[in-house]
């Protein structure tokens, strides 16, 4: 999904409508009604379980990367902000899977598995960042937009609400970051998330209700609107 999907959930969040104490109701529209695949292997995956079942996790990885390479890198580079870092973390992330594929217990599916180690070394990429922006001053120049197949008018939008939008991000913790990303970017259910989350989906959609507002009103005092 493109970042105005962000945008048009936080236009539609309004305080009363997310109240702590009220977030199931608003939040069950927008979540992914629960599947039968999600209670087992996904479909897709079944070629990615016989690779690892038969222990050719050269070929196990080859199909993750295939099925979930572009989505991971998305992720990570709408997380970091910064595509040199998106594509270190994102390779990273596969080279973990290769590392740890023998470990892979099947308790979740391949791609909440992924997601989960995407978002550990998002997280850790994150602190080493900060760390050495400590230490040497930042670039003050943002990496241009990639070329590519968009319209006229939707280039205009994007450029008009990609900084705004990536500040507000970054202003949230990183964890709510990962959430909102998560759901509303990756279109992940709030059940495939608390398998990356390691936490209640109930907590999860609390969280995520309680962050469209401020990501709406930091995007409106950014006259965004």
């Amino acid at each position: 999904m493109r970042p105005l999907t962000i945008y048009t959930c936080c236009q539609m969040a309004r305080a009363s409508d997310c109240h702590f104490y009220r977030p199931v109701m608003k939040w069950r529209a927008m979540s992914t009604p629960p599947t039968t695949a999600e209670a087992g292997p996904r479909a897709q995956e079944i070629p990615i379980q016989r690779a690892l079942e038969a222990g050719d996790h050269r070929a196990a990885v080859g199909l993750m990367m295939n099925q979930y390479g572009q989505p991971i890198y998305r992720f990570c580079l709408s997380f970091l902000g910064q595509p040199d870092m998106a594509e270190e973390v994102h390779q990273t992330v596969f080279i973990q899977a290769y590392r740890d594929a023998a470990r892979y217990s099947g308790k979740s599916s391949v791609k909440s598995w992924l997601y989960a180690i995407a978002r550990h070394r998002c997280l850790d990429a994150v602190k080493i960042k900060r760390r050495r922006d400590r230490r040497f001053e930042a670039p003050g120049d943002l990496p241009e937009a990639a070329s590519g197949a968009p319209s006229p008018e939707d280039q205009v939008a994007a450029a008009t609400l990609a900084a705004p939008l990536t500040a507000c991000l970054d202003a949230l913790a990183p964890h709510t970051r990962a959430a909102v990303l998560m759901r509303h970017q990756e279109g992940l259910s709030f059940t495939q998330m608390s398998e990356v989350f390691q936490e209640k989906a109930g907590t999860l959609q609390a969280r995520v209700a309680r962050a469209l507002p401020a990501l709406r009103a930091c995007l409106e005092a950014a006259g965004l609107r």
